[in-house]
């Protein structure tokens, strides 16, 4: 039996890394009264709301004293390529406000509709042409938005 190396998956990671990634979320279903698991077959958001180029992609290893804590762990940034990437993003003020987000998923390989203003980064699906693939989903507990708040996430997605 094979397996995938520890340096194929830095690959992978390698791969991903340069490609367009967009954190991307959504309401889900407005009927959830707990949060449901997440299904590893999904292919898009339940009720996607909109997407944000990522505002940094970058390298990290797994570090108890690591700068960057999330609920899987802390890490430390890396100068080369681990099996570990790091995907941060934060949303403006105004991206989908009002409503109400239930999930949250990464998009890698995202296709915009030609005509879009140079420098934008926060899609509705409208402006969405191809969604790409989704590397990572995620179901939250109810995040009610406000123009005030300017919503930021960070996800480690080991590979």
């Amino acid at each position: 039996m094979a397996i995938l190396t520890e340096e194929g998956r830095v690959v992978i990671a390698d791969s991903i890394s340069i490609r367009p990634i967009h954190l991307a979320w959504g309401l889900g279903d407005g009927v959830w009264l707990t949060v449901p698991p997440e299904d590893a077959g999904a292919t898009g958001l339940l009720d996607e709301a909109g997407r944000r180029t990522a505002t940094q992609v970058q390298f990290v290893v797994p570090d108890v004293a690591g700068e960057i804590v999330l609920p899987s762990g802390s890490f430390t940034l890396s100068g080369t390529p681990t099996n570990h990437l790091f995907i941060s993003t934060q949303f403006d003020f105004a991206d989908a406000s009002s409503s109400v987000i239930r999930e949250i998923g990464v998009f890698v390989g995202t296709e915009l509709i030609a005509g879009l203003p140079p420098g934008q980064e926060y899609f509705v699906p409208a402006e969405i042409d191809g969604p790409g693939r989704l590397l990572h989903i995620e179901n939250i507990d109810p995040l009610y938005r406000s123009p005030a708040i300017r919503e930021s996430f960070q996800i480690v997605i080991t590979f």
